[in-house]
């Protein structure tokens, strides 16, 4: 029981940790006071974590996949084929892929969270900058008439 509130409680403090990512990199307490150049790179980041998230997820499902693949034919040709060892060898190789495919969804998936929630209080945040994402990126804004009301 001891072991578990322990571990409870020292995922909720990284937790805590994680959730204040600009109190680290910039020594503020509210995102509102960063400056727009600091939301810009930030903004970058998160977007490069949502990028690799989901390049580890999905590498890691191909992984599992074609593991999987291998363990069902390494299985077929050991029960069903000659029924000597020499299957074993795709077997474990099998076996091998599906722990990294896991391992690669499971670190993959939270980086894809974490960087898609940082990208959208950012671009909250930018709002009062009258910027956005696209002109981050170097696009030219669209032409016509706006109305821009400030309180």
């Amino acid at each position: 029981m001891k072991i578990f509130l322990v571990r409870t409680l020292l995922v909720f403090l990284s937790l805590n940790v994680q959730a204040q990512w600009y109190s680290r990199s910039f020594g503020v307490d509210n995102i509102n006071d960063l400056n727009e150049v600091q939301l810009n790179y930030s903004l970058q980041k998160a977007k490069s974590f949502v990028k690799t998230g989901k390049i580890l997820t999905f590498s890691g499902i191909g992984s599992f996949t074609l593991g999987t693949y291998l363990v069902v034919r390494g299985l077929d040709g050991w029960v069903f084929g000659d029924g000597n060892d020499s299957h074993l060898d795709e077997i474990v190789l099998g076996e091998m892929l599906i722990l990294a495919g896991m391992g690669s969804v499971v670190v993959g998936v939270p980086f894809w969270i974490v960087g898609a929630r940082r990208k959208s209080k950012i671009e909250i945040a930018l709002i009062k900058f009258n910027t956005s994402s696209l002109k981050t990126l170097g696009q030219p804004e669209p032409l016509g008439l706006s109305l821009k009301i400030n309180f």
